[in-house]
């Protein structure tokens, strides 16, 4: 009977970290989809950020150009 008690009390055990477990990667995974929802959305800024220094690049080109004329 003891061994009962004693493989009934693993079994519980294992049952628990096996939750907490799963509670940690259903976390994790939440993080992991954040972070990758940042990574998109810097990467998005960056690229705007390129586009108007461009623009601002060809303006002052222009510019330049004009008045070396």
């Amino acid at each position: 009977m003891k061994s009962m008690d004693i493989l009934e009390s693993r079994i519980k055990e294992a049952l628990s970290r096996t939750a907490q477990l799963e509670a940690e990667r259903s976390n994790l995974a939440q993080e992991v989809t954040k972070l990758r929802e940042d990574i998109m959305k810097i990467e998005r800024e960056k690229r705007e950020i390129k586009m108007r220094l461009d623009q601002i690049i060809e303006k002052l080109e222009l510019y330049l150009i004009r008045s070396e004329a």
